[in-house]
């Protein structure tokens, strides 16, 4: 008959027998800085990116504006879609869009932007 992980510890402790040992701790212990590592190469953080270059760059791009609206994500790597606090940035934002865009496509690794969406 087969029992879950937690009732075989329960029988085992019953029973006054050692605990089943798991995967995890059979594996021996990986420092930090390793996983760390593994994670920026396999994510290819260290990479220059669109979403890196707009943080970067917000700024300049939006101006007094900036501190009022965020980056949410760029959806198909052609929509970028910000988040506004209020529907008078909206629509201020909504005129300024055209302009806004062609300041985004001008940025490194930006170009296949091509629509703004922006959420209030």
């Amino acid at each position: 008959m087969n029992f879950s992980k937690n009732t075989e510890d329960i029988i085992a402790d019953f029973r006054g027998l050692p605990r089943t040992a798991t995967y995890s701790s059979k594996r021996p212990p990986v420092q930090l800085d390793n996983i760390l590592v593994l994670l920026t190469e396999k994510y290819k953080l260290e990479q220059p990116s669109a979403e890196r270059t707009l943080v970067e760059h917000w700024g300049e791009i939006f101006g007094n504006l900036a501190g009022r609206c965020n980056p949410v994500r760029i959806k198909d790597g052609r929509t970028l879609i910000v988040s506004v606090t209020n529907q008078t940035l909206r629509s201020e934002l909504q005129f300024r869009k055209r302009a806004v865009l062609k300041k985004i496509q001008a940025l490194p690794h930006c170009k296949d932007v091509r629509e703004i969406v922006i959420r209030g």
